[in-house]
């Protein structure tokens, strides 16, 4: 097919070329009178052609112009030319004769990947990091599409502007190496993704299986920024997803020895520990780099700014940061080591520390453009402290308003609760889709109903009619409305409902939401009975809707074990609990937030059906399990502790009890404040107790 440039210019020559013979035709056939009204209608006519081409002629002008600052490498070129794979993303090794990279080892998955490319459409690699996929990817688009033009976004807001010139060129793979960087506002959707298929590109891209979890069913966001996690959601279901292993198989193994690059076959002796590809791309050496690199002495500011890098990408700021940003962060990861007593290296040296390539190779932060840098993504998995919280008001106060949104759906699940209020208050300001319902979510769940009342009331009165904010919205209004007006909660429900099912359908996931949070609602309005059979009956429509394990149906039974229990039925709440846990292990994992909860719901219906003795052992057993997965400030850990304090009460042990409950009193106060209701009451029940000898 013809691209819109060359349409362009054939529509041009064709309407000179043509206007010029007509002009003589009708000199010579009609009389000079009439062949000139003639040949001015017909040039009026061919005028409306030719205009026609010289605005595709200039469209296509104009997106040439852009696309250096646009695309990696400053323009599209043929893959047969491409000589620079780590311009691509890469990793680079230990250079020696043979270039950056080490000789390319066949791997098991690269029949199933050509297959992928020679089919089309969209195709995405997954994997830990440096497990090698970018580079399977790269050789494969060598092998199989050798014609074709890569166009490599540097961005994404890069993506919309590429778009054009994809469809312009047709036969082209589109490069998105770590495709979530591509995604949110101005960035990849499903119907530019379509568009570019639909013209014969062919859409290739990698992400790590952190990432990819994150777009995985169980963790659809709740309520913050559901419309982006499903367009997120909805772009990867259009892969063809294909995983490649970190450990390389024995087959893997036995190519790779027969290698006639020494790099290669030098790394083989510490496969047994760890992946072929990670080795290559010195992983484990930066690692120790960036261990060693905090002794007094040493390069203590290099290790913080690789700290703060690292945080940055574990915050939710999948883009390139600037280095004086990271200057600005990295102070606090020095003072919480010891500040002066380190002997910090001056800033530029720490730079330069940071950015060397290990033997020749990759570096602890990988330098992108315009004095930004990336921390090497193979020690995002080796964190595993909390990023502290000045880390992430930094970050927030300097990151654009879409990504701010971003960081807060990553703090939300943390507790940080002062950071996602920021983050979508920045957000929301600026207008970004979804960000409005996030920061109401973030204040009535902190714990002030009537505020995030107060804020949805004045933003409701800002959308028009149509808005599709405005039924989400609402049903979060009645949510937090129930709080402190029963009676107006439920009319807003019941007209809400109304309005969901005419205007969304019943199995509509929001119209499910509704009826949810309208089941709860009659709950609290004492209406318990009625309560567990709405759930009830929800429970089998998320089933058939979702499927049984799907983590929103699993979320419902919770919901109607614990409304079992408050109608009056502690043993069968038990139960139904106990069943929850076991399906929620098998579909989720053992650590997996929502196991922990459930557990947690076990021991107190074990506490309610007259077995305090053993509540306390399960709240024991949970306290070291929620630490470790959710952190010691986390909600969930906080509550767990409480219920721990006050079992311990219960059976006379009363200095595990004071222990607990001092440290929630400590966790309360940072929370909540010095004068609350719940730590005036925390304190009162500190005192209560008897005191030891």
């Amino acid at each position: 097919m013809v691209s819109r440039r060359a349409k362009g210019w054939l529509l041009l020559v064709g309407v000179a070329v043509l206007g010029a013979v007509l002009g003589v035709l009708a000199g010579i056939l009609l009389g000079d009178r009439i062949a000139g009204a003639v040949t001015g209608v017909v040039l009026a006519v061919l005028g409306v052609y030719g205009a026609r081409g010289r605005a595709l002629v200039d469209r296509g002008a104009e997106v040439r112009t852009a696309l250096p600052d646009q695309v990696l490498g400053g323009r599209p070129r043929r893959i047969r030319e491409l000589t620079d794979p780590v311009l691509l993303g890469v990793h680079p090794a230990a250079r020696d004769d043979s270039g950056q990279v080490p000789a390319y080892v066949v791997r098991d998955v690269d029949a199933r990947v050509d297959k992928a490319l020679r089919a089309g459409g969209f195709v995405v690699l997954s994997g830990e990091s440096t497990a090698g996929k970018t580079r399977v990817a790269y050789e494969a688009i060598r092998r199989v599409l050798p014609g074709h033009h890569l166009v490599a976004p540097a961005s994404r807001d890069a993506v919309r502007t590429v778009v054009e010139t994809v469809v312009d060129l047709r036969r082209c793979v589109v490069w998105l190496d770590d495709v979530e960087r591509f995604f949110g506002a101005h960035g990849l959707t499903v119907p530019l993704l379509d568009r570019m298929v639909a013209a014969g590109a062919v859409v290739v891209g990698t992400i790590r299986v952190g990432e990819l979890d994150r777009f995985g069913a169980r963790y659809e966001a709740d309520s913050d920024d559901r419309d982006g996690w499903r367009a997120a959601r909805e772009v990867l279901r259009r892969a063809v997803e294909i995983p490649v292993p970190r450990r390389w198989s024995t087959r893997e193994l036995d190519r790779a020895n027969g290698s006639s690059d020494r790099r290669v076959r030098s790394a083989l002796r510490l496969t047994d520990t760890f992946g072929l590809a990670e080795l290559l791309a010195d992983g484990p050496e930066l690692a120790r780099d960036w261990q060693n690199g905090w002794r007094p002495g040493g390069h203590p500011r290099g290790a913080s700014l690789v700290a703060a890098a690292v945080d940055c990408r574990r915050a939710g700021l999948s883009d390139p940061v600037p280095v004086d940003l990271l200057a600005e962060l990295a102070e606090h990861y020095l003072d919480a080591r010891g500040g002066a007593t380190l002997r910090p290296e001056p800033v530029d040296d720490a730079v330069r520390w940071t950015t060397k390539p290990a033997r020749g190779a990759s570096s602890l932060l990988i330098p992108v453009r315009d004095d930004r840098v990336l921390a090497f993504d193979y020690l995002i998995d080796l964190a595993t402290d909390p990023v502290p919280v000045p880390v992430w008001l930094g970050i927030v106060a300097w990151c654009t308003p879409e990504q701010a949104l971003g960081v807060g759906i990553t703090a939300r699940p943390l507790a940080r609760f002062e950071v996602t209020e920021a983050a979508f208050e920045k957000a929301a300001a600026a207008g970004v889709p979804g960000a409005a319902a996030a920061l109401a979510e973030g204040i009535g769940s902190g714990g002030d109903p009537e505020r995030a009342i107060a804020f949805l009331t004045e933003t409701l009165a800002d959308l028009p009619d149509g808005d599709p904010e405005r039924l989400r919205l609402r049903s979060m209004l009645a949510r937090f409305t129930q709080e402190v007006d029963q009676a107006g909660a439920s009319r807003m429900f019941a007209e809400l409902l109304e309005d969901c099912h005419a205007q969304l359908g019943p199995d509509h996931p929001d119209t499910l939401e509704t009826r949810l949070q309208a089941a709860i609602q009659l709950g609290k309005s004492r209406s318990r009975g009625k309560a567990t059979r709405r759930l009830a009956e929800l429970v089998d429509d998320y089933s058939r809707v979702h499927g049984p394990d799907h983590h929103l149906t699993l979320g419902v039974k919770h919901q109607l074990a614990t409304w079992t229990g408050r109608h009056g039925d502690r043993e069968g709440a038990l139960a139904l609990f106990r069943d929850l846990h076991d399906e929620r292990v098998r579909s989720q994992g053992a650590d997996h937030p929502n196991v922990l909860s459930t557990r947690f719901q076990i021991a107190v219906w074990t506490r309610n059906s007259g077995d305090p003795k053993r509540a306390v052992a399960l709240f024991t057993e949970l306290l070291p399990d929620s630490i470790r997965v959710l952190g010691e400030h986390h909600p969930h850990t906080v509550s767990t502790r409480y219920r721990l304090g006050l079992g311990a009460r219960d059976l006379g042990r009363h200095d595990l009890a004071a222990e607990q409950l001092e440290i929630v009193c400590a966790e309360w106060t940072n929370r909540f404040g010095p004068e609350s209701d719940r730590v005036r009451r925390i304190r009162e029940l500190i005192a209560g107790l008897p005191t030891s000898g």
